[in-house]
C-alpha cells in the first residue's frame, strides 16, 4: 500500500535532506518539497505565506495523484498549531487515495537546533529567504515556532518522534528508516 509519509519538524533539522535521499533509494517516490513549490509561484517573495498556501494545495494534488498511482510521496514540511491548512489535508488526500499516513516529527534540542540553523547553507531563494527570517535578532520567531510545534504535537499522539539530536545524516536516516519499518508493520 502506498504511503505518505510526512516528516515534520523545526527549521533547519533535516526534513528535506532525509526526504530527498529517501527518494532517491526508493525509486518512484514523490519527494514533495512544498518549498520548492512555493518559489516556482511568482511574488512569492512579496507574499510567502500566500504562496505557500497555494503551494499546499498543489502538493495535494501532486500526493494524491502520486498516491492513486500506488507509489509512495515523503512531505518535508514543518507544520504546527498556526497553519492555516495543517497537514490533516494532506493526511485526508492519503485516505482518499486509499494510501496509509505516517507523520514522523523531527526533534532536535534547543542547543543543537541552534547550531544547526547557524550552519545551513541555504540551497535556494525560498531557504535564503526563510533563513534570513529566522536569523533576524530583533524576532522571536525560532522561539514561537518550536512552542507552537510542541503544542501542535501534543494533539498528535500517533505521530513518531524521532530525535535526532546528535545524529549525523546517516545516523538520522537509519533512525528513520527503522521508525518507518516498525510503523509499517503495525498497519
Amino acid at each position: 500500500m502506498a504511503r505518505l509519509i510526512h516528516l515534520n519538524g523545526l527549521s533547519r533539522v533535516g526534513k528535506s535532506t532525509l526526504a530527498r535521499r529517501y527518494a532517491d533509494e526508493h525509486p518512484g517516490t514523490l519527494a514533495l518539497d512544498l518549498d520548492v513549490l512555493t518559489g516556482l509561484i511568482g511574488g512569492w517573495q512579496e507574499n510567502f505565506f500566500g504562496a505557500l498556501e497555494i503551494a499546499r494545495g498543489h502538493g495535494r494534488d501532486m500526493a494524491a495523484r502520486h498516491l492513486r498511482d500506488g507509489l509512495d510521496v515523503i512531505l518535508p514540511q514543518l507544520v504546527t498549531v498556526h497553519d492555516r491548512d495543517p497537514d490533516p489535508a494532506f493526511e485526508a488526500v492519503a485516505v482518499a487515495a486509499g494510501a496509509t499516513y505516517v507523520e514522523v516529527a523531527l526533534l532536535v534540542d534547543d542547543h543543537e537546533h541552534l547550531r544547526r540553523l547557524r550552519g545551513k547553507r541555504p540551497a535556494n531563494a525560498v531557504e535564503a529567504r526563510l533563513q534570513m527570517m529566522l536569523e533576524d535578532p530583533d524576532s522571536d520567531m525560532v522561539d514561537r515556532i518550536r512552542g507552537h510545534f510542541v503544542e501542535y504535537l501534543a494533539e498528535r499522539p500517533r505521530a513518531t518522534r524521532l530525535d535526532t539530536t546528535g545524529f549525523r545524516v546517516d545516523e538520522s536516516y537509519a533512525r528513520l528508516l527503522n521508525a518507518l519499518d516498525v510503523t509499517q508493520q503495525r498497519t
